[in-house]
């Protein structure tokens, strides 16, 4: 797609695209085609990475997990003071 393209179908501003566009890019997501209609404009498109779709896997601590899904918690009385 051409940056008017994407322009025109996220309803977004010109300023905002040419910004997520040189962010994408310099993060090596995207990819940029000579565009041969018009010379002036570019083809831009997302880089195929499947190693960047992989899980990570984080170690979690069961107290911290136990405490997250609310299993083994105590329950609380307020008392009269």
């Amino acid at each position: 797609m051409t940056q008017k393209e994407i322009a025109e179908q996220s309803y977004l501003p010109p300023r905002t695209i040419r910004y997520a566009l040189g962010r994408l890019k310099d993060e090596d997501f995207l990819q940029e085609r000579f565009y041969f209609k018009d010379a002036r404009q570019s083809l831009y498109g997302l880089k195929n990475k499947p190693d960047m779709y992989e899980e990570t896997k984080i170690p979690v601590n069961s107290e911290i997990n136990s405490a997250i899904l609310g299993i083994n918690s105590e329950k609380y009385e307020l008392s009269a003071v």
